[in-house]
């Protein structure tokens, strides 16, 4: 319904100005008016045939007004009618390349039709001729995320944004293109980087994002173990070893990074809520309140790190101190304020995604920037340097992605995450501070999502794809009924409600809902993928390969996985070149070199020994690998466990 409105809007305004102007110049004027004022005339009814027929006829008596195309392929797109509505406005845009329509409904047309990369130079013309439309903007938005240029569609949902402020879809389109940035990131950092200190630390930090304490402790050790360990790596020890209780351990991680070059303060926050652990509360918050003096927003932005470290009695306790100290000093602070959020309310402290606080203030040269650094002053020190970004070197650019992340200025730390990665000697640098920052952005976008549509089916079904990325399967699929409760057709929550029920092991279910999904389109690459996935669960493999034979357009980080199950299927069915073909097209995602153990057993068969031979050799190598990784967890918990 919104896009039929959009569509005659458009045209209604085409038709009364820029088509009549033309009209009244041309020769078959008298012969086209009637045929326009049947069209608008069918247009107001409702009836898009009566219409489409109408200026189909007109663009026969006057074929050279692009306009009259526009309209008639906006007709045959109401109609549903992609070819023909396709044809139409490639018409009108080679009669005039300036016009806002056809270029804007061709990227929608090919978006539809899940072909991003044929949509994408009609929808940046359409944005480059009109920068204010929303629809464009959004449009545009997908489509670089469907070609899994996760920046760039943030930039264009952005724009989305501030077109539209209450555009719930901008926000959310906006929250998911961040975190499709950061999965690519995290993709290139652990397939490349995966030892360096950067990567390291980057699992440790998310390890303890989850609450898996005792693994992130294990990952925090051998992040620091690197001669030069990523910056407030000791600090970041030190919180999580404060989160298990581990006071007099965690003061030393927090006393070795006042020992390095950074100084980084999340040691001097550490130390103070140490103390409150201690029975020493008061001394606790007259530390906080002087690091809240030196840099108010370093202390709201990240406080709450420190929230499981504490008691809950504790915390209270802390933040009515912090409240008498700020009604004694007659601070217009709201000092205690920040604590309770922090430390005992279930407020989250928003991430800072405006970028008009960045611009004020009175700004220090940027000379000046390490100091402020070393002295604690993120803000002044962010505000420093970020004016002058496209001219600082690399040390500069580190710096200020200290300053800016630890004042909360997330967008900041993007913007130089970005710069950091066009460079290939800081390239791992911005993909560690891009997925920090983009992760901060994405969850401070969805939440204005929310707020804005807060009980809407495509909130439900983005809260189980978080349940689900996390592996919390009930919750997930908790959420995707919620979603089908109010839109029982709504195809993204039957399909992740599948797979999870797959996940679940609920395989009946699932496999009802694939077949729904089918029945209405039985090229749906998803649905057939997980049709096909649990048929070959059940080992009713020929049964299976149908649907598997029948997932073109498949999403590309599925394609791999789809040739795995296509090799199983032809494996078990006695079809050993071709199983043998479709694994080594799934090689690329083998990690523990189970796929290549496999390629191994087949080439046996066949009596290629050789070729046996090296797929066993790489298996070997690969899960060797494999366990290497497992073991910087692994073995140093077993360690922890036999000293305890």
């Amino acid at each position: 319904m919104q896009r039929t409105v959009l569509a005659l809007c458009l045209t209604v305004a085409l038709t009364n100005s820029a088509v009549s102007a033309v009209v009244s110049a041309q020769e078959p004027a008298q012969t086209l008016q009637p045929v326009l004022a049947g069209a608008q005339a069918a247009q107001s009814r409702g009836d898009f045939q009566a219409a489409a027929d109408a200026y189909r006829k007109a663009t026969e008596v006057a074929p050279s007004i692009p306009q009259l195309w526009a309209n008639l392929g906006l007709m045959d797109h109401q109609l549903g009618k992609s070819p023909e509505a396709i044809e139409a406005f490639r018409k009108a845009a080679e009669l005039d390349s300036s016009l806002f329509v056809p270029q804007l409904f061709l990227g929608i047309e090919y978006l539809d039709a899940k072909n991003p990369a044929a949509a994408l130079p009609y929808l940046k013309r359409a944005v480059t001729i009109n920068s204010k439309d929303v629809q464009a903007a959004l449009s545009l938005g997908s489509t670089y995320s469907m070609l899994d240029r996760g920046s760039q569609a943030a930039e264009s949902f952005w724009n989305a944004t501030e077109i539209a402020p209450n555009n719930g879809s901008a926000w959310l389109g906006l929250g998911r293109a961040y975190l499709q940035q950061v999965e690519s990131d995290a993709r290139l950092m652990t397939s490349t980087y995966k030892h360096s200190p950067y990567v390291v630390l980057r699992t440790a930090e998310t390890l303890a994002e989850q609450g898996k304490l005792v693994d992130a402790e294990s990952a925090y050790k051998a992040a620091i173990a690197f001669p030069a360990p990523a910056p407030c790596a000791h600090a970041e020890f030190g919180i999580a070893l404060l989160r298990e209780k581990k006071i007099a351990e965690a003061r030393e991680q927090f006393e070795a990074e006042a020992r390095t070059e950074e100084h980084c303060r999340l040691a001097s926050i550490g130390n103070a809520v140490a103390a409150a652990t201690e029975g020493k509360p008061e001394e606790a918050v007259k530390a906080l309140a002087a690091i809240a003096a030196n840099d108010p927003r370093f202390i709201e932005s990240n406080l709450y790190l420190f929230r499981d470290a504490l008691s809950a009695d504790q915390a209270r306790s802390m933040a009515d101190l912090a409240r008498m100290q700020q009604s004694d000093e007659g601070s217009s602070a709201d000092f205690g304020t920040v604590v309770e959020q922090a430390l005992v309310s279930d407020v989250q402290i928003a991430a800072g995604i405006d970028e008009a606080e960045a611009a004020q203030g009175t700004r220090p040269a940027s000379a000046a920037a390490r100091t402020l650094y070393l002295a604690g002053k993120y803000t002044a020190c962010d505000r420093a340097l970020m004016p002058a970004l496209e001219k600082l070197d690399s040390a500069q650019l580190q710096l200020l992605a200290s300053c800016a992340y630890y004042t909360g200025d997330f967008l900041s730390v993007s913007k130089v995450a970005k710069r950091q990665k066009a460079n290939p000697a800081t390239l791992l640098q911005g993909l560690y501070w891009e997925t920090k920052a983009d992760q901060k952005l994405a969850i401070a976008s969805l939440t204005r999502a929310g707020e804005i549509d807060p009980d809407s089916p495509r909130m439900h079904v983005l809260t189980g794809d978080v349940f689900r990325q996390k592996r919390r399967w009930s919750e997930a699929e908790a959420e995707y009924r919620k979603a089908l409760a109010i839109d029982p057709a709504s195809h993204g929550a039957r399909l992740n409600l599948g797979i999870v029920l797959f996940s679940e092991l609920k395989t009946d279910e699932a496999f009802t809902i694939a077949k729904s999904l089918l029945a209405e389109a039985p090229e749906d690459p998803e649905a057939n993928l997980l049709a096909g996935e649990i048929l070959v669960l059940d080992h009713k493999f020929e049964e299976a390969e149908p649907y598997l034979t029948h997932c073109q357009n498949l999403a590309q980080e599925f394609v791999p996985y789809l040739h795995i199950l296509l090799g199983q299927v032809y494996a078990e069915t006695n079809r050993v070149p071709e199983a043998i073909s479709e694994y080594k097209l799934g090689l690329v995602s083998d990690e523990n070199g189970g796929l290549h153990y496999q390629l191994a057993r087949l080439y046996q068969k066949t009596g290629d020994t050789k070729a046996a031979a090296e797929a066993l050799q790489v298996s070997q190598r690969l899960r060797k690998h494999w366990d290497d990784r497992a073991s910087i967890v692994l073995q140093q918990s077993a360690t922890d466990i036999s000293h305890q």
